[in-house]
Formats: C-alpha cells, structure tokens, sequence
C-alpha cells in the first residue's frame, strides 16, 4: 500500500479531532483507506466519492472521476490476487494528488492571508 501523501498526521494524531471536520478526504485516506483492515467497501467508497465531487471544485471533478473508476476495477478484481493491491494503489493514486492540491491551495491561502497579498501580486 502506497505511504501516505505529504501533509498529512499520522491516523492518531491529535490533529484529527479538529481537522476531520474541514479535511474529510484526508480523515478517510488516513483512518480507513490507509488501513489494511479496512473492508475496502468499494459500493460505499464509490457514492461517498461522488458526493465529494459534487461539491468539489470544477478543476479537481477529473480526479474524482479517476478515483471513482479506479474504485469500480478495485471492486471487480479478486481480493487476493497479485493484482489486487496494485489495483488499490491505482484508487488511492487520483485521491493523493487531490490531497495534495488542497495542501498546495491551503498553503497558498493561509500565505495570503499573511501577507495580504494574492499569488498574482508577486
């Protein structure tokens, strides 16, 4: 299974008891798709994925989309086949890059507002 993304606490961190209210898909990939005894609830994963990306910005609907057919093959391929982690690791690879887009646009927002100043000032 893939490390998680950069950015992220550890599943029992403290963070958590806040974060998991403004971070959901950061609270799942850490506390369920990260653990290995998690019953990959592919049906479950698939509509929570698709309620996300009903509120997500437009420019993120395309990893959204991935994650959701990546989830769809998951589903389809034998537990314990060699396959099967290698198809895992294809659902958590769109939902990473989305992690890491929030990071990079909640670094970017917590620097403006610092500064006072957009990313088109400088």
């Amino acid at each position: 299974m893939k490390d998680l993304p950069p950015g992220l606490p550890a599943a029992d961190s403290r963070k958590w008891h806040n974060r998991r209210w403004w971070d959901r898909l950061g609270y799942l990939r850490v506390r369920s798709l990260a653990n290995p005894h998690w019953p990959r609830d592919m049906p479950w994963l698939i509509t929570w994925l698709r309620r996300e990306r009903s509120i997500a910005l437009p420019a993120d609907h395309d990893l959204y989309d991935k994650a959701i057919a990546a989830a769809r093959t998951y589903a389809r391929t034998p537990r314990r086949s060699p396959e099967a982690e290698h198809a895992w690791d294809r659902v958590l690879d769109p939902v990473d890059e989305l992690l890491t887009r929030h990071r990079t646009r909640h670094l970017a927002a917590t620097h403006e507002a610092r500064t006072g100043r957009s990313g088109a000032d400088t």
